[in-house]
């Protein structure tokens, strides 16, 4: 009885435990007033989602959500920037937004300049893990 108690829970759980969050987060970053990206992340569940440009004159952009109570969001953001010696990280702000509405942060930077960062979340999905495995959200060999 214990052993089939048990299987009915698991069987139970188990849709819950293989669900996942999908996010797509629409960013768009400037430095000194130069446009360095306009593009879409989509972002797993506790992972990151990076665009990145390489040589001088060049960025990177890390991104990952995380749902908040009440439904909002907050975006842990690390920018940096690449001149011509590597990425060199330019600061990592959090931002709070609630979907479909836009965010805003700036700051300033020796490096760069100003640092303009504009994020939206445009969606948020909850998908099975079992569909990952068919290319759908991650990069596959």
């Amino acid at each position: 009885m214990k052993t089939l108690l048990v299987t009915c829970l698991l069987v139970l759980i188990s849709p819950l435990v293989s669900a996942l969050s999908v996010y797509q987060v629409d960013a768009v970053m400037r430095y000194g007033g130069q446009l360095k990206t306009d593009t879409a992340f989509v972002i797993l569940e506790n992972d990151t989602s990076r665009f990145e440009e390489h040589g001088a004159g060049g960025y990177s952009l890390v991104l990952s959500v995380q749902e908040n109570a009440g439904g909002s969001y907050s975006v842990a953001t690390q920018v940096y920037a690449d001149l011509g010696k590597g990425q060199q990280l330019l600061a990592t702000p959090t931002v709070t937004l609630e979907k479909h509405k836009p965010a805003y942060v700036a700051f300033d930077t020796e490096l760069v300049g100003r640092v303009e960062l504009e994020l939206t979340l445009v969606e948020h999905q909850h998908v099975d893990e079992a569909e990952l495995q068919e290319c759908k959200y991650v990069e596959c060999e």
